[in-house]
């Protein structure tokens, strides 16, 4: 039996940490959100009569990386420059492990260098308002919500 050098042995823990990693769902876009927005609770209630407004939404600007049921497997997910591979909104345990401030931020900041999000926020090319944003965080909140129902 070989034994592996100090390089090889990192080399496989770097393989191994990027094929288990990288591509889940459990590794967000964004690393850098400051901590007053991580810890800001959603300040707004989606109303059932906006729930179909922010379905429109969702389907037209996120679905095609989400996918339309929110499992993060529409059919811009498997882009090649892809870091970090869409959300999966109806994994609950993931969904908890996010604050709404953490998601808020995503999508007001999009994915930066590490997936191709692109930003909603306003001065983006999508110019949402602070509170559409934060509706559209309580909208991919019932995906987990219906998933463990």
């Amino acid at each position: 039996m070989s034994k592996l050098s100090i390089v090889e042995c990192l080399a496989a823990i770097g393989l191994i940490i990027g094929f288990t990693g990288i591509a889940c769902t459990s590794v967000s876009a964004r690393d850098d959100v400051p901590e007053e927005v991580k810890s800001r609770p959603n300040p707004v209630t989606l109303e059932e009569s906006e729930i179909r407004y922010y379905e429109r939404q969702f389907k037209g600007k996120c679905s095609r990386c989400h996918g339309i049921d929110g499992t993060g497997k529409g059919s811009d997910a498997e882009a090649s420059d892809q870091i970090v591979k869409p959300a999966n909104f109806t994994d609950a345990k993931y969904m908890a492990s996010r604050t709404d401030g953490q998601l808020f931020y995503q999508i007001l900041k999009g994915g930066g260098d590490r997936c191709a999000m692109p930003a909603f926020g306003p001065g983006s090319d999508h110019a949402w308002t602070e509170d559409k944003i934060w509706h559209m965080v309580a909208f991919v909140r019932r995906f987990a919500q219906a998933s463990s129902q």
